[in-house]
């Protein structure tokens, strides 16, 4: 049996303060058909530009993750792409009144859980997954990426901070619909005081509050209480997952990756999609389809390439 392509079975609508912008932002997650894959639509823009999510519209930057046409961009797409791919959307318009997708509570808790309240359709087409057939790895300075084959997606994270909460901490977990809302979905994004204020200062952040992410001063956490001890980590296991999904296809493979980034995370992926022979187009590979009720709440030669100092992570 075949993995099947997925869209949303009836429209989800969010709206909250954008963080980036201080805006009111309206979000609306529609039906599309098999074969159309991701598509972002600015429609707070005249002529409503469309941008499809594909590996040349995908940008990394050092905290956000961005759709662009070079042109018109949506910011800060990371958690939401990361909800479609850990429950296996193939196919979606995503329309969006302003310049970024609302932060929430800093996990992808919102759009799992709308997602999952409205339905997923199944959609009788062999899914399109990017296979990673050769071992391939991109470096950083300290942040490294490596990519293995595999008969399923798996991924290895490890972080390392010096703060008491944090330290080093490291995740391995194979990914599907029922790890993934289990292990990665709920974990939030983090900041450090110091660091948010000064954005504030420079009016970077214009919206948002301390219920937008995990905030930490030098000894602790300054809201509330951590989900569990290496929420952290687990953060930035969903972060990969969302970028991952820059092709706008499905990922089969294994990718470790080692005190990385957004910025690092896209850059890897592109250059693995771009490296003759190191991945394929595949339709389908045999597994369990999911089907969800809606459960609304209440060591061979690798090769690679070293992309220098000069990159961000």
């Amino acid at each position: 049996m075949h993995t099947l392509q997925q869209t949303v079975a009836d429209s989800v609508e969010l709206k909250e303060e954008g963080v980036f912008s201080g805006q009111q932002i309206r979000l609306v997650l529609e039906p599309a058909p098999p074969g159309q894959g991701i598509l972002f639509v600015r429609e707070d823009l005249p002529g409503a530009p469309c941008i499809p999510l594909r590996p040349e519209n995908i940008l990394g930057t050092d905290g956000a993750t961005v759709v662009s046409d070079g042109r018109h961009s949506v910011y800060l797409v990371e958690h939401l792409l990361s909800a479609l791919h850990g429950l296996g959307i193939d196919n979606l318009i995503v329309r969006v009144w302003g310049p970024e997708i609302p932060l929430f509570d800093g996990s992808a808790t919102v759009f799992v859980r709308e997602i999952l309240c409205r339905g997923i359709r199944v959609q009788p087409v062999p899914k399109r997954f990017v296979e990673v057939v050769q071992p391939f790895q991109v470096r950083n300075g300290v942040g490294i990426i490596r990519f293995r084959p595999a008969d399923q997606f798996i991924i290895r994270v490890r972080i390392a901070f010096d703060h008491p909460l944090i330290g080093e901490q490291s995740l391995r977990l194979s990914i599907n619909p029922i790890t993934y809302q289990r292990e990665l979905a709920p974990a939030r994004t983090f900041g450090f005081k110091d660091d948010l204020l000064r954005r504030k200062e420079k009016g970077i952040l214009r919206g948002g509050n301390l219920s937008n992410a995990i905030v930490l001063d030098e000894k602790g956490v300054l809201n509330g209480k951590l989900q569990r001890s290496d929420e952290f980590v687990r953060h930035k296991a969903l972060d990969l997952v969302g970028d991952l999904f820059g092709s706008g296809w499905a990922f089969k493979g294994e990718v470790e990756a080692e005190l990385s980034g957004h910025r690092l995370h896209i850059e890897a992926l592109k250059n693995l999609l771009s490296a003759p022979g190191a991945t394929r187009l595949s339709d389908g590979i045999p597994t369990r389809i999911f089907f969800f009720l809606p459960p609304c709440p209440q060591p061979a030669a690798k090769r690679g390439i070293d992309l220098g100092q000069s990159m961000v992570r």
